[in-house]
This record gives C-alpha cells, structure tokens and sequence, in this order.
C-alpha cells in the first residue's frame, strides 16, 4: 500500500515540475540579462561622453611618430617653414574610402616659396608582392601658395558587413619633391624634419580613431617605388564602444522577448500576432544600422536567426496542438535495448 502511494506521489509531481520549468528557465535570462544591462551601462554612457564632447577632434598627432602634440613640442619646432595638418573627415564604409582634409601655411624665406608636391599613399603590408605603387593623391603647391586647404580621397580597408564591430585602416604613406632653383629634390625624411611639421587629426563623427603608430618604411617599401617615404603612420578608425554595447543588449533583449512570446503565449494568441512579432523583431534594424549603410550586417544575420527561430518555434507548437486536436496517441520517446 505505501508503495503505491508513493508512485501516485511521484507522477502528480512530475506535471508540476515540468510546469515550472519555462519560468525558471524566463527567469535565470532575465536575471543575467539585467546583470549585463547593469555592468555594461556605465561603460556605455562614458562613451557617449567621450563622443559628445569631442575631445577627439583636439587631439592632434605628429607625423609619423604618432606622439600626441604639446605646447613644449610645438613651440620646439617654431622655426619650421611649412606646416601642414591632416584630418580626417569623412569615411564611406560602402566605397571604402575615406576623405582627408589637407590645409596650413608655409612661411617662406626671403618671401618666395618652392613649388612643393607632396604624394599621399595607401599603403598594405604587400611590398614583398606588389608591382605599382598603391592608390595615391597628389597635392601641389606652387610658389605663390603659402596658404592652402585641399581635400582628397583614398581607399581604406575594413569589413561593413561587421557593423558595429567593424574598424577600418588606413597606413599613411607620404612621398615629395621640392624644386628650389630649378633643382628637383625628393624629400627625405630628415629634409621633411628639420623644414615642416606634419600633423594627424581625427573629424569624424561616427568613428573614434586610435593613436596614430609609426610603421616602418623599410616595411611598404617595394624595389619598383620611384621614390622612397618619408614616413608611414597607421591610421584606424573604430565605432564607440556605446554602439557595440547596445547593438549587443537590444539583440539580446529581444531574443529573450521572441522566445518567452513562442514559449509562453497560448497557441492561438501566438498564430495571431507572429506578424507584429515578426516586425517589432525586424524593427530594430532601424534603431542599430545606419541608413547609409547598405550592406548585409551582423545584425541583420542575428535578426533574421531570431525570426528564424520563432518561426521554427510556431511551427513545433502548432504540430503539438494540432496532435493534440486530433486525438491521436501521445508521442513517446522509447530508449533502443542495448545490446
């Protein structure tokens, strides 16, 4: 007699269990997603701050050596003749390329100037396989130019479709010659030392840029280059780590939402709003992805796996629920005998 209690015990206890499985399941996402919404809310906001105030677009670097400028350098080089400052200023992820602001003076002496041109490179790490030399934009200035403002173009590399993990390159090369007298003269980088100051600067809005670092020339350097750098600095621009931080938070959110909706709405509920369902999932794309951003991102991947899901999850509930209108026998799981 106290056995077969103990079996009625133990089977009303198992539907109650089961019950409670999908909401201590809920439960335990809830609790860790609102642990990381807290601890990654306080790097978010510092960033924003960082973006908001702009220190960025004060900060400026000396080429190539990537040293942030102070007073006691600049005032050390006061008797330079040409001073020249690179910003960027805008980047086409689509195009893969970026704008650069070139502008300054130059004080001549005796009041006449050289005709200086400068060559800007984008530079790889490929100088062992390569042939021509890479995409460049010239800049030219004449004896009668003493101040100038030009912007050109050139590629940068990176990958889009990482958005908003994407960060894009660019290895700044700088080649030149100067005619004095009738004499042409390539720049080397002792000339461009003791006679200008070259500095970096990041404009974007959209984009963070990291300290400037020296690259080698030796290291870009190919044997058909008709003339050598005088310098190469590594320029690369990332997304604010805000972006990163609440693209990963809103994915998370509303899988969570996606699933505890397939999971907890009753069947009929559910086959009628899986289009709003579907569009509130979607919609996010809006609030996380640029609209000048045309390409297949990381998010739009991650979107469609949880609409992939919830669609895959409707269909198991409804199988369920039609298999249980039909009155069919229950489905059973039976183990194969080993052996």
């Amino acid at each position: 007699m106290s056995d077969e209690m103990e079996q009625v015990g133990v089977s009303e206890s198992q539907p109650g269990s089961r019950s409670h499985l999908w909401p201590r399941l809920a439960l335990v996402q809830v609790v860790l997603l609102l642990a990381a919404v807290v601890v990654a809310l306080p790097v978010a906001f510092r960033s924003m701050g960082i973006l908001l105030t702009d220190s960025q677009a004060r900060t400026l670097y000396d080429f190539p050596s990537g040293q942030a400028a102070t007073p006691a350098s600049t005032a050390a080089l006061e008797k330079s003749e040409s001073y020249f400052n690179v910003a960027a200023i805008n980047l086409d992820e689509d195009l893969g390329s970026i704008t650069l602001a070139i502008s300054g003076h130059r004080i001549c002496p005796n009041g006449v100037c050289s005709t200086l041109i400068l060559n800007l490179v984008s530079l790889e790490d490929n100088a062992d396989v390569r042939r021509a030399l890479p995409p460049s934009a010239p800049l030219t200035l004449t004896p009668d130019q003493e101040i100038f403002s030009q912007t050109i173009q050139l590629p940068v590399r990176g990958q889009p479709s990482q958005y908003p993990f994407d960060d894009y390159v660019l290895w700044l090369g700088l080649t030149g010659t100067v005619v004095e007298n009738g004499e042409k003269i390539h720049l080397t980088r002792g000339l461009i030392a003791k006679r200008a100051l070259i500095t970096t600067q990041n404009q974007l809005r959209d984009f963070l840029m990291a300290p400037p670092v020296e690259i080698d020339p030796a290291r870009v350097t190919a044997m058909t280059d008709p003339q050598e750098f005088v310098g190469v600095q590594e320029l690369r621009f990332e997304r604010p780590i805000h972006q990163e931080i609440l693209a990963v938070l809103l994915i998370l959110l509303i899988a969570v939402s996606a699933i505890m909706a397939v999971a907890m709405r009753s069947i009929t509920d559910l086959i009628v709003g899986i289009g709003s369902l579907i569009l509130g999932i979607w919609g996010v794309r809006s609030v996380l992805v640029p609209s000048s951003l045309s390409v297949v991102t990381s998010i739009d991947l991650a979107l469609s796996v949880i609409i992939l899901f919830v669609l895959l999850g409707l269909t198991v509930r409804s199988a369920l629920h039609l298999h249980k209108k039909s009155e069919l026998p229950p489905m059973t799981w039976r183990r194969r005998p080993r052996g």
